[in-house]
């Protein structure tokens, strides 16, 4: 446990440490005049990932930390409870394989062996879609962060428009002049 905090701590300050040196000031090409410092780095929200929902905090999209620890929490729960049936069909198994049946469980007297092994093998495949499914959510909060990073200073201002215009078309291989629609974009 001491280890673990210790490594959690260590990556936390690390990370940290690298996003404060890697900020340099930046200067405009045309006019070589100094950019505004931009604190905000990508790169420190991929270093983030090592802790579920730190990304979205970095990136300031505090909303959507329910969903996230909504989802890991609930798989983790789902795995937890899959895992202690799946264990407990297993015990009543290989007791009954077994001939012991001073570990019989009362409870499951009313199964045959074959009904308490299609039950283990159920909640066995339950676990496991819980594992496939909390990684995958692990995985796309990660990427949900570091594509917000990316998009974090992404200009969206009313100079950016998207028009669809009539056009006259015309074709000078065959001399045919022809009305049609043109997609107009503004910056």
């Amino acid at each position: 446990m001491k280890k673990t905090l210790l490594i959690c701590c260590t990556c936390i300050i690390f990370v940290f440490q690298f996003s404060i040196f890697n900020c340099k000031a930046q200067t405009d090409t045309l006019t070589n005049k100094p950019l505004h410092l931009k604190k905000h780095n990508p790169k420190t929200a991929s270093w983030l990932a090592i802790i579920p929902g730190a990304g979205q905090i970095y990136n300031k999209k505090y909303w959507k930390l329910p969903i996230v620890y909504g989802g890991l929490g609930t798989t983790a729960y789902l795995i937890y409870y899959y895992e202690g049936l799946t264990s407990m069909y297993r015990k009543e198994y290989v007791a009954r394989m077994n001939e012991k049946t001073d570990k019989l469980n009362p409870k499951l007297a009313k199964y045959s062996v074959e009904n308490i092994l299609e039950l283990r093998n159920f909640h066995r495949r339950n676990m496991e879609i819980c594992v496939a499914a909390c990684t995958i959510l692990y995985v796309l909060s990660i990427l949900d962060a570091c594509v917000d990073a990316h998009l974090f200073y992404y200009d969206v201002s009313d100079n950016l428009a998207v028009a669809v215009k009539p056009k006259i078309n015309h074709n000078p291989l065959t001399g045919v002049t022809s009305p049609g629609m043109g997609l107009v974009l503004k910056f």
